[in-house]
């Protein structure tokens, strides 16, 4: 049998090379001798030449690397070579993970960084871009898989050698260390037969690492509000890794090693040598170390769904083996762990029950006490412990609202006395405001909070270059946030990051210190903002002529992008809008300030040609309106000064000098606000959109930038209800409709819109043209649907910020979801026509509770499959295909009476 095999596998190789190279019988004749007489046992070592390890084929062995799960094949050949004249040719593959696996226990050294790269090249043109990546794999008692680097192969590149690079590092002693090369995994039946080349691997010792030891500690500058944390893995522990944890923080969390797969990977086992050493690391450090996390329906224990006879647990089997478990792991970290993660992630982020619990294993085998059953038991098992209930996307209000609930009963019951927010975010989102409002409904129960998992993804992939001005933005990112666990530190009792330094993991590039442990802008935001460069704010200004002497703000301000203020101010807020024609630049600030004093003023700060000089040019302007009405500064400007309920307005046009006003124009601008009414030993305070050094009058290189772009299309939603049952009631009839039209030119499918609102409901009925429906596409946005997109708070923003959300629906009625948008929020019907079909949709908005006058960001599409391959796309305003992640294009919405 195995030398039918033997011979069996030749043929393959044989006929796959002769299928690629049908004129070169030398090489292939070469190739097959090379196989015949090569032996897997006579090279087992990778090449060493020095601290590398290398692998370039050249000797005509495998050199150490060996198939993974014996049917894929190896073979060193001639065909192709990235550097001299051999590489290694991988076949046979029948699943995404067979491929070559280089064994590297004894190889690599413990508490080493290693640099990895690998050139990878394709045999044959694929019919879809294909990735292929490196995985390290590590068995020590359970088993772990990190995905290290992976490279996305364009299909039309495929004869071309391609690098993956990547870093790794390991601290224990496993009892298998391998490295793999193979493509995504998909599913355990999915077949991947991709062929593919290896060349060129090099392994090698990256240069010693040294953290910065004349740097302010983060522990030390927040001693007085909270513990500073970081969660780690083991190999973090050690070496320039363990100096830098134990530096900057004085809390510690394990990241996976601590989780019930990894403590207990079969029935009756308990591996607590990783637990231990966290343990061991804290009580040396005097860190104070917190539990991640007793149940996770990811990284859970598995077998303990299942009976001896590989049927589900009942029940009480589950709930028995749960509470034998959080028995034994709490009571014997009892006085050395002080806080606990009892339940992770329970809540669902869509198609929960209908408490918004998800419907995990757990849920599914003891029902939707196992939240509660599961504290019982860790309040029993350590009773000093304090117990959390620990959740991500905390600031979407329908799945904060699931929580709410969730932790007030537990709460009631005695079971829990704390919430851990984890707090995973990105540059631009969520809202400040949004977090704080989170921050307070929980701290209204009572419970105390933990900042758990705090990051701030910058956007960029670990490997390339952060660019400066993104790494300042992640840098007052960050401030803003810590400024915030401040202002809350009575309720907050500690903040922890998710992780120690860049790495490659899920996020991107997203902590204060980079993969060479040195500090980024990120940190000093923390230790010192004031040693960061101003970052340059940007706003949309749409085209527009207000009547700027009435009485009354002109409708058209509506429209208008709003933008707040900055800075601290112990009487008001204050926001600007902008608009603009071919004749003038319009501003209007709105202050909301109800102490009058002399010293209230507004200054204007325009830089026409957006020099960003450190002086003023000609074209730069400075004008200051006092809230009396007086005005001094650059002339020529027409301004008026109104006074509001709760403060007052000012609105001016200014001239533009020598050329008029033109699309896509930037223009440099600042606002300062002088708050009068403060007085005491700070005196006035002062608020500002971009320049916190507050030297707008001198220098206009601070200044943010305002780009001008036209007024998209308007509608109107109606006040008024209706039933959502997908027929044309008559009160639609009366509100005004509005066309979504084919953008290919060889038409398609179309639609005629109409909208209305009651208190934060949206309604919206839409009649489609459509004549050959189909569904049956794959991917929802093939089959033919509508797409609504919202931006509550018209930013106009080129990504989705927390408030934005796009919903689709089929013509079938089935909905998807993407941004903040959730089934909970929609309410829809459809009904089939003699010309397509109709949709009639009911959404409630989050963010806003509109009136009459209020605008949102609004945008329709329709997607039409027209089979064989062909589609279609009719839009509203936005004739880009990035309404799904770009809001700057979107149509305007009003809500009138």
């Amino acid at each position: 049998m195995n030398t039918l095999k033997k011979w069996s596998s030749t043929v393959l190789a044989a006929t796959l090379v002769m299928t690629m190279l049908p004129v070169q019988q030398p090489v292939f004749a070469q190739e097959q001798q090379m196989e015949k007489t090569f032996n897997p046992g006579a090279a087992t070592t990778v090449k060493k030449n020095g601290s590398s390890l290398n692998a370039d084929f050249e000797d005509g062995t495998l050199q150490g690397w060996v198939p993974r799960i014996g049917s894929e094949k190896l073979t060193v050949t001639q065909q192709e070579a990235h550097q001299g004249t051999y590489s290694m040719l991988v076949t046979n593959r029948e699943r995404s993970y067979y491929g070559p696996s280089l064994p590297m226990k004894g190889l690599l050294k413990p508490n080493t960084t290693y640099n990895i790269s690998v050139y990878v090249r394709l045999t044959e043109k694929p019919a879809a871009d294909q990735t292929i990546q490196l995985t390290a794999y590590k068995k020590n008692g359970a088993e772990s898989w990190n995905m290290l680097d992976k490279v996305t192969i364009p299909k039309d590149q495929w004869q071309q050698w391609h690098k993956i690079t990547a870093t790794f590092q390991y601290s224990d002693n496993p009892q298998e260390l391998n490295l793999f090369i193979e493509t995504p995994y998909v599913s355990e039946d999915a077949v991947d037969t991709l062929s593919f080349y290896v060349d060129d691997v090099q392994i090698e010792e990256a240069g010693e690492l040294a953290i910065e030891t004349n740097i302010a500690s983060l522990q030390d500058l927040y001693q007085n509000k909270f513990p500073i944390g970081a969660a780690v893995y083991r190999w973090q522990l050690e070496g320039a890794y363990g100096q830098l944890l134990s530096k900057h923080f004085n809390s510690l969390t394990a990241t996976y090693e601590m989780k019930p797969k990894f403590v207990s990977p079969a029935k009756g086992v308990y591996d607590f040598q990783a637990s231990d050493e966290y343990v061991q690391f804290a009580e040396q450090h005097q860190m104070g170390l917190r539990g991640h996390a007793l149940l996770w329906h990811v990284d859970a224990a598995e077998w303990m769904f299942k009976d001896d006879q590989g049927n589900p647990a009942s029940r009480d089997m589950l709930l028995s083996r749960i509470q034998n478990y959080v028995d034994t792991v709490m009571k014997r970290y009892k006085g050395k762990i002080y806080a606990w993660d009892v339940v992770n992630e329970a809540i669902a982020d869509s198609n929960g029950d209908a408490n918004g619990l998800r419907k995990s294993p757990f849920y599914e085998l003891i029902g939707p006490d196992y939240v509660e059953k599961t504290f019982e038991f860790a309040r029993a098992a350590d009773p000093d412990a304090k117990l959390y209930y620990n959740e991500y996307f905390t600031e979407v209000p329908e799945k904060r609202e699931h929580m709410y609930q969730l932790v007030k009963k537990l709460k009631e019951k005695g079971l829990i006395d704390g919430v851990g927010l984890q707090s995973h975010y990105n540059l631009e989102s969520p809202p400040i405001a949004e977090i704080e409002k989170t921050i307070n409904l929980f701290a209204g129960l009572g419970l105390d909070i933990q900042i758990t998992e705090l990051d701030v993804d910058s956007g960029i992939p670990f490997g390339e270059k952060l660019p400066q001005d993104v790494a300042v933005k992640q840098a007052y990112r960050y401030k803003e946030l810590l400024d915030l666990y401040e202002k809350h530190s009575d309720v907050i009792s500690s903040v922890t990051l998710w992780g120690l330094q860049d790495e490659k993991s899920y996020n991107n590039q997203a902590f204060l210190f980079d993969g060479a442990l040195q500090s980024k802008p990120a940190y000093w935001g923390l230790a010192d903002a004031s040693s960061l460069p101003v970052l340059t704010n940007r706003a949309v200004t749409l085209s527009g002529t207000p009547n700027i002497k009435a009485s009354k703000q002109d409708a058209v301000w509506s429209k208008a992008v709003a933008t707040a203020l900055k800075g601290n101010s112990g009487a008001g807020t204050a926001a600007f809008r902008t608009l603009w024609d071919n004749n003038n630049l319009y501003v209007l600030v709105d202050v909301q300030d109800t102490m009058k004093n002399p010293q209230d003023k507004v200054e204007l700060f325009v830089d026409l040609n957006n020099g960003k000089t450190p002086v003023y040019e000609a074209d730069d302007r400075h004008i200051t309106i006092n809230r009396s009405g007086t005005a001094t500064g650059a002339q020529p400007h027409t301004y008026h000064v109104r006074q509001t309920a709760n403060g007052y307005q000012v609105e001016l046009s200014i001239p533009w000098a020598n050329t008029p006003g033109a699309l896509a124009r930037e223009i440099g601008l600042d606002v300062r606000v002088t708050d009068g009414g403060t007085g005491g030993a700070n005196g006035n305070q002062i608020l500002y959109w971009n320049d916190r050094t507050l030297s707008q009058h001198t220098d206009t290189s601070k200044y943010g930038v305002i780009q001008l772009a036209s007024m998209p299309k308007a509608a109107k939603a109606l006040q008024g209800t209706v039933t959502i049952d997908g027929d044309k009631d008559a009160k639609w009839n009366k509100v005004a409709p509005f066309q979504v039209m084919p953008l290919n030119q060889g038409g398609g499918a179309s639609a005629e819109a109409r909208a209305m609102w009651s208190g934060q409901d949206l309604y919206l009925f839409i009649d489609v043209t459509d004549p050959n429906i189909i569904t049956n596409a794959t991917d929802p946005w093939d089959q033919d649907s509508v797409e609504i997109f919202l931006d509550e708070n018209h930013q106009r923003t080129p990504f989705f910020q927390y408030d934005d959300a796009q919903f689709r629906i089929s013509a079938d009625n089935v909905a998807t979801f993407a941004g903040s948008a959730s089934p909970g929020r929609l309410v829809s019907a459809v009904k089939k026509t003699a010309k397509g079909y109709q949709v009639e949709a009911k959404i409630r908005l989050q963010s806003v509770t509109p009136k009459a006058g209020d605008v949102i960001g609004f945008e329709l599409q329709v997607n039409d499959n027209q089979g064989n391959n062909n589609k279609s796309t009719a839009k509203w305003n936005d004739v880009t295909n990035d309404s799904w992640k770009n809001t700057s294009q979107y149509g305007i919405l009003t809500f009138s009476k």
